[in-house]
């Protein structure tokens, strides 16, 4: 992995988790993203991507990320997105 396929793999998993808690008539939008490299991984290595809901309120949500190894369970990149919610417009 390098910095751009993490970058690009752990938003789509953050926003898939966010989807879980926030209504399909809301909006959400990536204010930040922070991921932190802890080890390394070989090539063509398999990674398992866990998210979970840290928080989640009216106008945002909190995601956390982990991606380990398959084969050792080793933990590689962490990562935190933080999305903020917009209402469907009433017309």
């Amino acid at each position: 992995f390098h910095g751009g396929a993490v970058a690009a793999v752990a938003e789509a998993v953050s926003i898939a988790c966010a989807r879980t808690v926030v209504a399909k008539d809301k909006e959400i939008f990536l204010e930040e993203l922070s991921i932190s490299y802890l080890a390394s991984a070989k090539k063509n290595a398999e990674v398992i991507v866990d998210a979970c809901v840290v928080r989640s309120g009216r106008n945002l949500s909190v995601i956390a990320l982990e991606f380990k190894l398959k084969k050792t369970g080793d933990l590689i990149y962490t990562a935190r997105a933080t999305f903020y919610h917009m209402p469907a417009a009433k017309l």
